[in-house]
């Protein structure tokens, strides 16, 4: 395992890099607050006051706003995944929570659960939820399980014996097989959720109501995903079916490795899980992390699983590799 130094080193390889070929700070949609969140993991660890100053650039710019959130009236969870890096800001002092609030309050009091719809809505707003359940009101951590069983349950999307997530209603086995008549169950979409309940369940109190089904649906996902990890430490896009789509996958593979990560520091997984964890961050160093600090073979934007090529980097994947930083750093020897 690296050393704390060395991993100061590689994020800010990896977050300069990035910063360099981003500097516009006004879309704070899905795939840039993915990132967004990684980057304020990196300025933890670093200190390195440029990354701070970013952020608060891109929520002042966006008015600490929700994407695209005119009337206050915005309930999808793409929209709402700014939302934790705000907060984080706002715990620390910075800006203001009006705005976040306005929206929030409209979500409480809407009486339909039904627009978490995909599973990759976990990540997008279950810890953000969560954190407003915490620090503002508990019932929106009622309104979060509701939203949940919506797509756990009630659309069928978790597949109980498998342990594993349908994107969304149009993969249920009965509408959607892979070439070979396997159950289609997508990497990222799957790294979505195990890593998404990671992050709800590193600031929700181990005595609520709801943790203990959060972590048990978190540990049966953790054993299933091991067995698909390829020999060379990393996911391919199709867990089921590799041979459809060969190569190994970035982003699907680092929310994984993160999930791992923050398990075993959370005490929910053993130390097993971390021989995973490292064979998931060796694949990502050795074949995705580029030299100059870009992250390549990242699947564009889907809903399913699909070719990959070397050239293909996305936030969300920068942003998960960041975060897996954070994890290893707290892990981490002097």
């Amino acid at each position: 395992m690296m050393n704390k130094s060395e991993i100061i080193k590689l994020a800010q390889k990896v977050n300069d890099y990035w910063l360099s070929r981003n500097p516009d700070t006004r879309d704070c949609g899905w795939e840039r607050g993915a990132y967004m969140i990684g980057n304020l993991a990196a300025y933890e660890i670093t200190g390195k006051v440029d990354y701070l100053d970013y952020a608060l650039r891109w929520a002042e710019d966006n008015g600490w706003k929700f994407w695209n959130d005119g009337e206050y009236q915005n309930t999808h969870a793409d929209n709402q995944i700014c939302g934790q890096s705000y907060l984080k800001l706002i715990q620390s002092g910075y800006g203001t929570d009006e705005h976040i609030i306005k929206s929030a309050q409209f979500t409480l009091a809407d009486s339909k659960n039904d627009y978490w719809w995909w599973i990759d809505a976990i990540y997008m707003a279950l810890p953000l939820y969560t954190q407003l359940g915490v620090i503002y009101d508990d019932r929106y951590h009622e309104k979060a399980h509701n939203l949940f069983l919506n797509i756990k349950t009630q659309r069928g999307c978790y597949d109980e014996n498998e342990h594993l997530w349908f994107r969304d209603e149009r993969y249920l086995p009965e509408k959607e097989k892979t070439v070979n008549g396997k159950k289609v169950f997508w990497s990222r979409g799957n790294g979505w959720v195990f890593a998404g309940i990671a992050r709800a369940l590193s600031v929700m109190p181990e005595n609520h109501r709801y943790y203990k089904e959060y972590s048990d649906i978190f540990k049966d996902m953790a054993e299933a995903l091991c067995k698909y990890q390829q020999s060379d430490g990393g996911y391919t896009t199709s867990l089921l079916a590799p041979e459809d789509f060969p190569k190994c996958e970035s982003s699907g593979t680092a929310l994984i490795t993160l999930g791992f990560l923050m398990g075993v520091r959370l005490g929910l997984l053993d130390s097993k899980y971390l021989e995973t964890a490292m064979n998931g961050l060796e694949w990502l160093n050795r074949e995705a992390l580029c030299e100059n600090g870009k992250i390549g073979w990242v699947q564009l934007v889907a809903k399913a699983p699909g070719d990959v090529s070397a050239d293909g980097e996305n936030d969300y994947a920068v942003g998960t590799y960041l975060l897996i930083l954070k994890e290893l750093y707290m892990l981490a020897d002097g």
